[in-house]
């Protein structure tokens, strides 16, 4: 379906037809190079920003948390593009192949992606400073911020989950977050309840029609 804006020059594709091939989890099946592009340098760029934080506060990680972290950079801050990306938006809100799995039927509802995000938990068991009420606390806010998201009308969905994250970050200095991951909470927040759970129209580019 091609639709205009508002002044009726500008034409944008809107296709919820997802592509053949093998699923593709992290950026839906069918991106582009530039998504995929876009993805990589937020996540790298990322990176380089919690580094820099981290040691001007004087974090003090051994490198298997050095590690650790990196990879939860990657994932988390990469994934709030990722899944603003118009094929993950195809990929996840689309209805599963008739024979899809169990699994695959689960990561497929906005509720049970964000239940499958244990991160607090691990980082809150394998970071200093981190506690149990921290993990809790960003686990239940996020799960129960999609089911909100989830089930109001549609029309909602967008000014309840911004809402909803905007309380998550005010009430973020509540918990005292692991060393040196004062960011991640509210990252998580918003590649959970803003980027993932919100279904919304997944763009093409003209060349695609």
């Amino acid at each position: 379906m091609t639709v205009r804006d508002a002044d009726g020059v500008r034409s944008v594709v809107v296709s919820w037809r997802v592509p053949a091939g093998r699923p593709d989890w992290l950026m839906g099946t069918g991106a582009t190079a530039v998504e995929r592009g876009l993805v990589w340098a937020g996540a790298l760029a990322g990176l380089g920003v919690v580094a820099l934080v981290a040691v001007a506060q004087g974090t003090q990680w051994s490198w298997w948390q050095w590690v650790l972290v990196a990879v939860v950079v990657l994932d988390v801050v990469g994934g709030v593009t990722a899944n603003a990306l118009g094929s993950a938006k195809r990929f996840y809100h689309s209805a599963p192949p008739a024979d899809a799995g169990l699994l695959r039927r689960l990561l497929h509802h906005p509720v049970g992606f964000t239940a499958a995000h244990l991160h607090p938990f691990l980082l809150a068991a394998l970071l200093p400073g981190g506690t149990w009420a921290w993990a809790t606390g960003w686990y239940l806010g996020c799960l129960l911020s999609v089911v909100v998201v989830s089930r109001v009308p549609t029309y909602l969905a967008r000014p309840a989950a911004f809402t909803l994250v905007t309380l998550l970050v005010l009430a973020a200095p509540l918990l005292a977050a692991p060393d040196g991951m004062d960011w991640f909470g509210p990252v998580l927040a918003l590649k959970l309840v803003l980027s993932h759970a919100l279904r919304e129209e997944p763009y093409r580019p003209d060349a695609d029609s």
